[in-house]
């Protein structure tokens, strides 16, 4: 016969058991330590840190409000109230009664004796002497340059029949023959000349001296 099942109910009650005893100490360990945290707040931390908010509002906060609202807020809009009495109000008096006028004056005057007599001039004298002198200029530039076209052309066309076309005539009829006339019956017999004396002045050396060894 096979084995006997064990009864479901006597593992569940081992399995509760051995959590028991694993969760418990852990679990009192936690509350332990809760219960230390809880304390050392209550008493330590809360307490410290009261007194400190206490020091630093009182010894911080205070002082700086006291001398925000006392000293640096007055003496601010102390010293805003002289700069705009003192600097503000003259300057924008002296600009809107003084200066503007003067500088309105002084634009209406230069308008009136030099923008638009030189606007005046330059429409009707000084702008069309200038395109004329441009349209004058640009038409002598065109003439010279086809003037000076036309003059290297017959300059061109003079040097070359009165120097170059006799040059190449006389290269071509002249020193063209006369070159190859020496080359054929001087050149060529002074060559030959000096070839057999170089080779009679060997045979000599040979004779009296030797061959080279």
């Amino acid at each position: 016969m096979g084995m006997n099942t064990e009864n479901p109910g006597c593992l569940t009650g081992v399995a509760r058991a051995v959590a028991l005893v694993v969760v418990l100490p852990v679990r009192l360990l936690w509350d332990a330590l809760a219960w230390c945290l809880g304390q050392l707040w209550r008493w330590i931390l809360a307490p410290v840190g009261r007194a400190l908010g206490w020091l630093v509002h009182h010894l911080l906060v205070v002082p700086l409000r006291w001398l925000w609202e006392w000293v640096l807020a007055p003496v601010g809009r102390a010293l805003w109230w002289l700069f705009d009495r003192v600097v503000l109000v003259p300057a924008a008096w002296l600009w809107r009664y003084v200066l503007a006028p003067v500088l309105r004056a002084v634009w209406w005057v230069v308008d009136l004796l030099v923008v638009t007599p030189l606007g005046w001039l330059w429409r009707w004298v000084l702008g069309p002497v200038v395109r004329f002198a441009g349209a004058a200029l640009a038409w002598a530039w065109d003439v010279a340059g086809r003037i000076l076209k036309a003059l290297g052309r017959a300059v061109g066309w003079v040097l070359w029949h009165a120097v170059g076309r006799p040059l190449a005539w006389l290269y071509r009829t002249v020193l063209t023959p006369l070159g190859h006339w020496l080359r054929a019956w001087v050149w060529a017999p002074v060559a030959a000349a000096a070839r057999a004396v170089r080779a009679a002045a060997r045979e000599v050396r040979t004779a009296l001296f030797g061959g080279p060894r």
